[in-house]
């Protein structure tokens, strides 16, 4: 089996794969699909960023990982863009709420996986109800890697939040809501992977739900799921998943989600941009 950017797995007990699984949550005409592309697992996130600054101003760490400000973090690069991880989560009452980890969504896709061919339970429907309005600003070029930073200094995006709630459908009938969950970027904690943009476009493009289970274009909290699991109505939709790529790689890693790896159809967002 031919591999595409194969990365090990340490510390994430999500498995790595080539190729999108077989069985009832994969769809056919996704093979090809997840192949050409490559829906690889990212690297972890790479050392502390040489010659960087943070969004605020002070410098960073170098790159044996040494932070020069732990009050703000460690800044690393994921999928190329700058970005502080293992901070102190926001101080600001608007970011008040249960960490991911904290709730019953982490790791729950590993606990529960599908129930039987067809049913596609469990599930889980998002719905997005605040987040940082950077992730809403197409401004992503400042804070790209720079490979010549004595020149072109690493800048860092600044803190960063989503808040969600969810509603959990074990069956048609039983269901469980968990509100008010906050994923910040200092959420990503050192030795994480994430997921690859390959992955990321995989979600958003060619994972869609099967006609079984699915309220076509109407777009609720389930159980029934719509027909592309990714909102992406408007420019800001678009805008907001792939400038925040970092959060909803995190989002996806510690559920235990693996949708863009494998076709997984079972959590969708209801919104993004629209609050």
């Amino acid at each position: 089996m031919k591999t595409f950017k194969a990365a090990a797995c340490v510390g994430i007990p999500l498995a790595l794969a080539a190729c999108a699984q077989s069985g009832q949550l994969q769809q056919q005409s996704l093979q090809g699909a997840f192949n050409a592309v490559g829906a690889m697992m990212g690297n972890k996130p790479a050392n502390a960023v040489p010659g960087g600054t943070s969004s605020t101003g002070r410098p960073e760490g170098s790159a044996s990982g040494a932070a020069a400000d732990p009050q703000l973090g460690r800044m690393v690069q994921i999928n190329g863009v700058n970005v502080m991880i293992d901070g102190p989560r926001p101080t600001d009452p608007r970011w008040a709420g249960k960490p991911l980890r904290e709730t019953v969504l982490y790791k729950f896709f590993e606990k529960h996986p599908a129930s039987r061919p067809g049913e596609y339970f469990p599930r889980v429907g998002i719905r997005i109800d605040d987040y940082s309005e950077s992730l809403a600003r197409d401004d992503q070029s400042k804070y790209l890697l720079q490979m010549n930073p004595s020149m072109h200094p690493n800048v860092a995006r600044p803190p960063e939040c989503l808040k969600f709630s969810a509603v959990i459908w074990m069956s048609e009938k039983q269901s469980q809501k968990v509100d008010n969950v906050v994923l910040c970027n200092a959420d990503i904690h050192t030795g994480e992977q994430f997921l690859s943009r390959g992955a990321l476009q995989n979600y958003a493009s060619y994972v869609t739900a099967p006609f079984s289970i699915s309220s076509e274009q109407v777009r609720t909290m389930g159980p029934r799921v719509p027909l592309h699991l990714l909102p992406q109505d408007t420019s800001e939709d678009t805008t907001m998943y792939w400038t925040g790529q970092h959060l909803f790689s995190a989002l996806f890693v510690q559920t235990g989600y693996r949708g863009p790896l494998d076709g997984d159809q079972r959590m969708w967002f209801v919104n993004l941009s629209k609050k």
